[in-house]
């Protein structure tokens, strides 16, 4: 919330620049973009072993049940795709400031997961979870040059990120028709956070329309609590009180068009 408050302010106070220039819609351009969305750190991270939660009863020491999985330690996020849009305002040859939108999908490595819990339960289970859906606005500030028919931006953003509930399950296979199931059956409502990241395009110049490669970094931390149970069946186990680290690295192409200049 500090860093959105900064932006904010740098925004307000460079708003009366902006409004006092001549034809200001020579200094606009838009652009959208489209490519790979690259799970890194430990969001990309498919460890089960050191991310498996586990609940031991006081009145039972010798039983150790699986309860969760803690997403701070492997996301098990798979290459995904991305899509954005950007709004930019030139404030000088070189500075520029912009609003960017978009969305990255990733979906979710089970069959490691599935294999752990079928061995730690000693039955068939099949693993599954929705995919990773993260949303987000950010304004930034960037700097860029122009090298003949070639532009050169870089760019540092921060902004307001929303993210789908990471809802799993497991399906006991050999447990009839239907079969039963471990899941949540509480409220999965969107979750919020702070999202900060940098941007760098390469662009080839023709007229007003540009084209070319765009780099992204971004990363936002999800905070949610989750509780399961076998259903039908019965309850065991504390609420798990986790945090899904999002670090993505996304490589696309980006397709331009600058109002004038």
């Amino acid at each position: 919330m500090k860093q959105l408050s900064i932006i904010l302010c740098i925004f307000s106070c460079l708003i009366p620049h902006m409004f006092a220039q001549n034809k200001l819609h020579d200094r606009f351009s838009f652009s959208i973009s489209s490519g790979a969305a690259i799970p890194v750190g430990t969001f990309g991270m498919k460890d089960i072993s050191n991310a498996a939660i586990y609940y031991v009863p006081v009145n039972e020491p010798a039983q150790k049940y699986f309860i969760g999985i803690d997403k701070s330690k492997s996301g098990f996020a798979k290459v995904g795709y991305y899509y954005n849009a950007q709004f930019s305002y030139r404030i000088t040859n070189h500075l520029f400031l912009f609003l960017r939108a978009g969305q990255t999908t990733n979906s979710v490595q089970t069959s490691v997961i599935s294999e752990f819990v079928t061995q730690f339960n000693k039955e068939p289970e099949e693993f599954v979870e929705v995919d990773y859906k993260i949303g987000s606005v950010t304004p930034g500030l960037g700097y860029t040059m122009s090298l003949k028919q070639w532009d050169i931006s870089l760019g540092l953003f921060g902004g307001r990120a929303r993210s789908n509930f990471p809802l799993y399950k497991a399906i006991y296979l050999n447990s009839g028709t239907p079969p039963s199931i471990w899941a949540f059956e509480g409220e999965t409502p969107n979750l919020f956070s702070f999202s900060k990241g940098g941007e760098l395009s390469v662009n080839r110049q023709i007229k007003r329309i540009s084209a070319g490669l765009e780099i992204t970094y971004q990363n936002s931390n999800f905070k949610y609590d989750i509780k399961f149970r076998r259903i039908p069946g019965y309850d065991y186990g504390p609420i798990v009180h986790d945090k899904l680290i999002v670090s993505l690295l996304t490589v696309g192409l980006q397709l331009a068009y600058t109002f004038g200049k």
